[in-house]
């Protein structure tokens, strides 16, 4: 468990004195054992937390860092330290309101300064975005917290449903926006700062320019992309895992949990690693011969051993959980953490960390049809080279006329990219299509006022790289559960953004860089595995163990009653779906079932919420 709470105030002004003075008293008394890290002029900053691996107070001057900060130290046999923010750096960041910190640091955190020549208080949250950040205003008051329910408690407003936010969400739910649920609360975005003046926000700015670096630093050469790749992703792993001394990885046998395995090994800090596999009997569902070949060969080449624990899913998880979630600013990902809850020797401490491959699909790039293509023509325009690049991207699937076709339309005359708008294959019963400017990403509003041009499949790539964390947390820190996914570090990312998508399919291969840049630390069986199983079948079948819940969730409830979902049809769906009818069981799991669970939260509590009507 973790928790912090910022509260900004006008310290000039009596009445903002007095309220400011009141929500202070309210938290010390209602959050026993919470900390006040620093108290200034205007600002009260409290913290605290019961696993100081994964979130620790670091305070120098009048910045405080909230989380772990590493330093950008990358190469050979060389794992980023912690980085020791003394008084110097701490006024650096302060006097840069906070952008020395993304430029030069990476890792988890939010941090909280103050610049004395502006006398401007500052927010900023790394560009990774694991640790959650929101913001309301409350009369004289700004308060930024990592809770919803530690917000509810010092009940200093109430809250109404941000529709237009969860239409969004039901076709695109991984990702990361400034609104949120609830109209009155906005998210500090991944990569942004927000400058406090009189205890008021008075800008935001986004921090991050990971698409400039991927316009004007690509790294164009083959073998070089392959070294950096290995260097980054072991140094990542390595840093995050120098936190803990007991870790537990989700090992599925895929090539991206692997190669956290393989980092995991090879740490300096040489942490215990548990490796909890979980596999499905159905057909090209059982995936164990290739997890223990990933433990046994990534074990070999590191020197080291550690344990596999293979356990079989089953249908019989409470989905009925959900409604005890608690109250988020967001709708988390619960649905997906029951269907793969923590289990083995070691599930239930707190002192485990649990290290996931998510991220790694988007990331190394599977294969995009014409993205390679189009992405060298937008770069170089049409040359020799780009026959061999059409050639390697119609390997994918389309034709060599085709890619050429699209190279020259999208990537030399520029022409927009038809991107698809949604996420998997959308239920025909949902009924919605919002899709406003105003859910872009901080990075990307940033990257387009800036006017830093790459190729839309570039672009659609980073977009990729970045989904929010509350994946890995659906609890927004309040609970035990601490996931890590190192792919998704922002080293990893800024690297994978400078390497082209030619050469990230170079050889017609797919995720080329990756495969190569673990060639000797992995069996050769793992680094060459086309063919992935994926939780289509397992979620099926819990869907046809709940089905009774299921329906009683989505068919008559809230989102059916507000228009959002078609009751007949969904009625229908959910009962059709089959091991033959399977396309829009992750739907139902995904966005549909947490976004319909978040509402009934907060709809059971309706002193802390005014309800809006659309």
């Amino acid at each position: 468990m973790y928790r912090y709470i910022a509260v900004f105030w006008n310290s000039s002004s009596e009445p903002a004195a007095v309220q400011a003075r009141h929500v202070t008293e309210r938290i010390a008394s209602r959050f026993p054992g919470i900390a006040c890290a620093l108290q200034a002029a205007g600002a009260a900053i409290y913290q605290q937390s019961d696993d100081q691996a994964v979130f620790e107070c670091s305070r120098a001057g009048s910045l405080v860092v909230l989380g772990k900060i590493f330093t950008k130290n990358f190469g050979i046999d060389t794992v980023p330290e912690r980085a020791a923010l003394d008084t110097a750096a701490a006024t650096a960041a302060c006097n840069s309101l906070g952008r020395v910190l993304v430029q030069r640091y990476w890792g988890r955190y939010v941090a909280f300064g103050h610049d004395a020549p502006s006398q401007r208080w500052f927010a900023v949250r790394d560009p990774s975005g694991d640790i959650p950040c929101y913001m309301i205003t409350s009369e004289h008051l700004t308060l930024l917290f990592s809770n919803m329910e530690d917000c509810l408690q010092l009940r200093l407003r109430k809250f109404s449903i941000n529709w237009q936010y969860l239409a969004y969400s039901l076709l695109l739910p991984f990702r990361d926006a400034r609104q949120t649920g609830l109209r009155e609360v906005t998210a500090v975005e991944a990569g942004e700062a927000v400058w406090m003046e009189n205890g008021k926000p008075a800008a935001r700015h986004c921090y991050w320019d990971v698409v400039a670096a991927a316009a004007d630093d690509p790294i164009t050469d083959l073998n070089e992309a392959v070294r950096l790749a290995r260097s980054t992703l072991l140094g990542c792993i390595g840093a995050l895992a120098s936190q803990h001394t007991h870790i537990q990885l989700r090992l599925s046998g895929g090539l991206d949990s692997s190669i956290v395995l393989a980092g995991l090994l090879r740490a300096p800090s040489q942490p215990e690693v548990q490796c909890i596999h979980l596999y499905d009997s159905g057909i090209g569902a059982d995936e164990r011969t290739f997890a223990r070949m990933a433990v046994a060969g990534a074990g070999r080449s590191a020197g080291r051993n550690c344990e596999l624990h293979e356990y079989e899913r089953t249908p019989h998880c409470s989905l009925e959980e959900l409604l005890k979630f608690p109250r988020t600013a967001r709708p988390a990902h619960g649905s997906g953490y029951i269907l793969n809850r923590s289990v083995g020797p070691d599930a239930a401490s707190l002192r485990t960390a649990q290290f996931t491959g998510i991220g790694g699909d988007a990331v190394f790039l599977r294969f995009k049809r014409n993205a390679g293509a189009i992405d060298y023509a937008w770069r170089h325009g049409i040359d020799f080279k780009l026959l061999r690049v059409a050639f390697e991207s119609a390997q994918s699937g389309d034709s060599f006329y085709g890619a050429l076709k699209d190279a020259f339309r999208h990537g030399v005359l520029k022409k927009s990219v038809k991107l698809d708008k949604t996420w998997g294959n959308p239920c025909e019963w949902i009924r919605a299509g919002a899709h406003p400017a105003d859910m872009q990403p901080a990075w990307l509003r940033h990257a387009l006022e800036q006017g830093h041009a790459v190729s839309p499949s570039k672009l659609a790539h980073i977009a990729g790289m970045v989904p929010p964390k509350n994946i890995l947390d659906p609890f927004e820190g309040a609970g035990s559960w601490h996931g890590a996914a190192p792919i998704g570090a922002q080293p990893v990312i800024e690297l994978f953004a400078r390497i082209p998508l030619y050469v990230l399919m170079a050889d017609a291969e797919d995720r080329t860089i990756a495969r190569r840049a673990f060639a000797g630390l992995l069996p050769e069986p793992v680094l060459s595995r086309r063919v992935k199983s994926y939780l289509d079948d397992h979620s099926v079948t819990v869907t046809e163990h709940h089905r009774d819940f299921i329906r009683s969730m989505l068919v008559d409830g809230i989102l059916a009653k507000h228009g959002f979902i078609d009751s007949a049809a969904a009625d229908a769906g959910i009962q059709r779906v089959s091991p033959d009818h399977s396309s829009q069981v992750l739907g139902i799991f995904g966005p549909q079932l947490n976004i319909e669970t978040w509402l009934r939260r907060w709809w059971d509590r309706r002193g802390d919420l005014e309800m809006a009507a659309s």
